[in-house]
């Protein structure tokens, strides 16, 4: 059946799907449990443990209490006595009671925190895992499987799986109490109730069995479910949806994904409701016989009122506790696959990042070599980057262009460790950037990207990345100045303080393309790092605003190795090198003046250009 197993591993990952791992359930218990104790400490055992053990003391002792009352009523002890006896017992019981009520509670509370305390962890892993694999379908399928371990609420993922654990505890050791006692009685009855029990477990678990095949068509189709969910909610592409009428198509999508969200549900139901009836059968038959048994018993003179009613009451528990240990074992290998999904994420996003060398010259303007790098997309068939060598001097500003699909992009987020090259090597000052810390190399890079954003925070720490209390003052306030947003900045009520965008504070400010554009340039600034990328930061301005932005990045550059990619050929012109890309490959080398005297794409690309601007200064001219 191996091979079996291993086909169907393959066929899943030729879809693309990720593979999940399976880890033994008691390992993923340790874990669980190591969870509960690091972000708790290690009370959290005797609280669990106390809750378990009252969780059977007092279910017993109220149980026992009516064959209590029947046994003193005729021992013939005085009224005053029984009295006090029943008081007595009925005091301790409501203590237990109180006591085992504040432990769960206890115990219910500590779970709750372990599970916030995991969803921190969980994202501290997500930040730190690798670019490439953040973005990969891979990735995204192993993180959306973490989070089901942490924010589905209380009855899934983590703490459900701690409180079905400490519950199936609490139904094994009631068990056992009540099967000692029975046995005493006749070991039959025991050997009864076990088999039918046995068989009602057997039904429940092979109706799971075949329920776990729809769990992941269900988080497949959630996932697909809040992407829909975020785009009709999100501002951004609201004014695409309303101006092309797209609510006829986002609620084909959503009535498509109600009906199988429904089909997968009526699946489930199907697996448990057939269970169910087999056990509402399996149980009657088993009750019947006890209890025509046990009539027998007292019928013969064998047992008296107050142990027939005792042992009624110990076979009533018996099921109950063979009920609860079902469900909790079902809810055990159930919340065991959430585990197995949340400890594939934490792995993923774990694993070695390069290696542990530091970089030689931190700080310092770099040389930059690659040596035949490329670089191939998951799922594409052909390279994005092939077998490309190139030498990037200490200092240097280099221009990137070609058209849109190139391989522009990717090669600046190779240059800066967001992806690893397929094939080939990348050295910085002759080091081999595989051999190095990933963290300590990107703290070389300030990146500017073509999707410039704010994060919802105040405007100062989106300049400086740092909490409020680690910001340089006069650092932001001369990186601000650079970039020619001081003033704006001085007009707005909070000044640096101020939130940006409305998803945190309702007073947040919008910013302007071209403030977002300063924004970014004053970041970087802040960051101060010796090597400069800037991906098509300015497509949304204006040439004018554009040739500005550039002019501020020059100088900020002035001592800086530099890469610029533009969609604009016009602001290269202050580059030392120009590099032409085409299909993942450099065709053309050379400063502005060399590559319009080759007159090859380069050139092509220039004319074309400049006839558009000529254009437009006629249109502005009012020209024909």
């Amino acid at each position: 059946m191996a091979w079996k197993k291993e086909k169907k591993k393959r066929e899943k990952a030729a879809e693309g799907g990720a593979v999940r791992t399976h880890y033994p359930l008691w390992d993923n218990y340790r874990e669980a449990l190591g969870c509960l104790v690091a972000e708790i400490g290690g009370k959290s055992l005797w609280v669990m443990g106390g809750d378990i053990l009252l969780a059977v003391l007092c279910p017993f002792a109220a149980m026992a209490l009516p064959s209590a009352v029947v046994y003193l009523l005729g021992s013939g002890w005085e009224p005053g006595m029984i009295f006090l006896a029943l008081a007595g017992y009925v005091m301790a019981l409501q203590a237990l009671n109180l006591l085992q009520g504040y432990l769960n509670a206890t115990y219910y509370k500590r779970r709750f925190v372990t599970r916030i305390g995991m969803g921190v962890q969980l994202f501290k892993t997500i930040l730190g895992m690798d670019f490439e694999t953040f973005e990969s379908r891979k990735g995204q399928e192993k993180i959306e499987g973490g989070k089901g371990n942490i924010y589905r609420g209380n009855d899934e993922g983590i703490e459900a799986f701690l409180g079905a654990v400490s519950g199936g505890a609490a139904a094994c050791l009631g068990l056992a109490v009540y099967s000692i006692v029975i046995g005493l009685l006749n070991p039959w009855a025991l050997l009864l109730l076990l088999l039918a029990s046995g068989a009602v477990m057997g039904v429940h678990f092979y109706a799971d069995k075949r329920s776990v095949r729809y769990e992941d068509a269900y988080i497949k189709n959630n996932q697909s479910y809040n992407y829909l969910k975020r785009e009709v909610m999100a501002p951004a592409g609201g004014k695409d949806i309303r101006l092309y009428r797209m609510w006829n198509w986002f609620q084909r999508e959503f009535e498509t994904m109600k009906e199988e969200f429904a089909r997968i549900a009526a699946k489930q139901s199907k697996c448990g409701n057939s269970a169910h009836i087999v056990e509402s059968v399996l149980s009657f038959a088993r009750d019947l016989l006890m209890y025509v048994w046990l009539i027998d018993q007292m019928a013969q003179g064998r047992i008296d009122l107050a142990a027939f009613l005792l042992y009624v009451g110990i076979a009533g528990g018996f099921n109950g506790w063979m009920s609860s240990l079902i469900q909790n074992l079902k809810g055990i290998l159930y919340q065991n696959r959430h585990m197995d999904r949340y400890r594939d994420c934490m792995k993923l996003g774990q694993e070695e990042e390069g290696g542990g060398q530091a970089v030689s010259s931190p700080g310092r303007s770099h040389e930059i070599r690659l040596e035949h790098v490329s670089f191939r997309y998951e799922g594409n068939e052909e390279d994005t980057i092939h077998d490309l060598s190139l030498t990037i001097r200490p200092g240097e500003k280099i221009a990137l262009v070609g058209m849109n699909g190139a391989g522009k992009s990717t090669l600046v987020k190779l240059v800066c460790g967001l992806y690893q090259p397929s094939r080939g090597k990348i050295y910085l000052d002759g080091q081999d950037v595989s051999k190095l810390s990933r963290r300590e190399y990107r703290r070389e890079f300030a990146v500017v990207f073509q999707e410039v954003f704010a994060f919802s925070f105040p405007l100062g720490e989106n300049v400086t990345c740092r909490r409020e209390e680690d910001i340089n003052r006069e650092r932001l306030k001369e990186c601000l100045q650079k970039a020619d947003l001081w003033e704006r900045v001085q007009e707005m009520e909070k000044q640096e303080h101020t939130y940006l965008n409305k998803d945190v504070d309702a007073s947040g400010i919008n910013l302007s393309g071209g403030e977002l554009q300063k924004l970014m340039l004053a970041r970087a600034l802040y960051k101060d790092s010796p090597v400069v990328i800037l991906d098509e930061p300015t497509a949304v301005l204006d040439p004018i605003a554009e040739s500005s932005m550039y002019d501020k990045y020059y100088e900020m550059t002035r001592e800086k190795t530099s890469i610029f990619i533009s969609h604009r050929l016009s602001s290269t012109k202050f580059c030392d090198r120009i590099l032409y890309m085409d299909k993942g490959r450099i065709t053309e080398e050379g400063n502005h003046v060399q590559l319009m005297e080759k007159q090859g794409a380069y050139a092509y690309m220039f004319h074309t250009q400049a006839q558009y601007y000529q254009e437009d200064e006629k249109k502005e001219k009012g020209e024909n």
